[in-house]
């Protein structure tokens, strides 16, 4: 027993050992080492970079025109490669009735569009072990949303190609490019009822420049504002309140040029239905790790099809600069 407490009262004289100022102070002595101190510099391969998290080298492009095309996905999720869809056109043939004729029949032929689900897209990564060990932890999470995205973005572009494609109608600004005056638009208007094309199902697509000048000359409605959506990322649509413009929503996408000259189009005004769409598969991310490779593979891939409906009547008005 003496020994043990012989043993703790060393050990706590150890334990009062004191660091003063480069000195230890031991029982009332003090002795200076010699040499450096290791500090930040000699530790600096040892210590983890951290990375934020907004890594994006980009900014994101408003995705605004799949929620505004009919959408026939439903009809292609099993098998099949095209769609039919037929059209009724408008009956004819009324007709006085004269006592003791007989009647005559009409004979309308439906007009089909066929959408061909043609378009499969795909971005691929491949990411090194070494790499994968090193980075941040959420590196698959960000390259998925960043991928996903590009496959979004390009549907809209494809949707976009539908459009510039031609509408039916077309009205050239009055003044100014990038500028919609209130007659410009009394002509868009007109345009779209000459066409029984209802105001409540019509919108406005337009380029930066154009929405950005509609906000300076304080022509938007916010309390008129509709609900319309606003943004595809893997298969999710996400919904929001926008202004409106002669009672019909308005939204900008940066899809459409802003470059001066005749006939380029600034903007859009469309029947819902001006588009069609089908998504057999939705954006979908999968990956696989590589032996070969000591790597592992992302992939993320969509099929899908979007064809105009305007090649037998008119669906919307294009705004071309003036």
């Amino acid at each position: 027993m003496d020994f043990l407490m012989t043993d703790y009262t060393f050990i706590i004289e150890l334990i009062g050992l004191i660091c003063v100022g480069g000195a230890i102070t031991v029982g009332g002595d003090a002795t200076t080492w010699a040499g450096d101190v290791t500090g930040e510099t000699d530790l600096d391969l040892a210590i983890p970079e951290l990375w934020s998290a907004a890594i994006w080298g980009y900014f994101e492009k408003a995705l605004v025109l799949k929620p505004l095309c009919d959408d026939y996905s439903a009809l292609v999720k099993g098998k099949g490669d095209a769609i039919n869809i037929p059209t009724i056109p408008e009956v004819t043939g009324q007709t006085d009735k004269t006592e003791g004729t007989m009647v005559v029949y009409g004979d309308e032929t439906l007009v089909d569009t066929n959408l061909l689900i043609d378009k499969h897209k795909y971005v691929a990564k491949m990411f090194e072990d070494l790499g994968v060990i090193q980075a941040n932890e959420s590196l698959f999470s960000k390259y998925a949303k960043a991928m996903a995205y590009q496959l979004a973005l390009q549907v809209d572009t494809d949707i976009m190609a539908e459009l510039d494609a031609g509408l039916g109608a077309t009205v050239t600004l009055g003044t100014a490019d990038n500028t919609i005056t209130p007659a410009d638009a009394e002509s868009v208007v007109s345009t779209l009822l000459s066409n029984n094309l209802p105001l409540s199902e019509c919108v406005w697509v337009v380029n930066p420049p154009t929405y950005a000048d509609l906000l300076a000359q304080g022509l938007l409605s916010h309390q008129q504002s509709a609900t319309i959506g606003m943004n595809f990322e893997a298969s999710t649509v996400k919904t929001g309140t926008v202004p409106s413009f002669f009672g019909m929503p308005v939204v900008q996408s940066s899809l459409i040029a802003t470059t001066a000259g005749t006939s380029n189009e600034i903007g859009y005004c469309f029947h819902k239905g001006a588009v069609a769409i089908a998504m057999q598969q939705d954006i979908r991310i999968q990956t696989e790790y590589s032996v070969d490779f000591l790597a592992t593979k992302m992939v993320a891939d969509c099929i899908y099809g979007v064809k105009r409906m305007t090649e037998n009547k008119t669906m919307g008005v294009e705004i071309l600069q003036n």
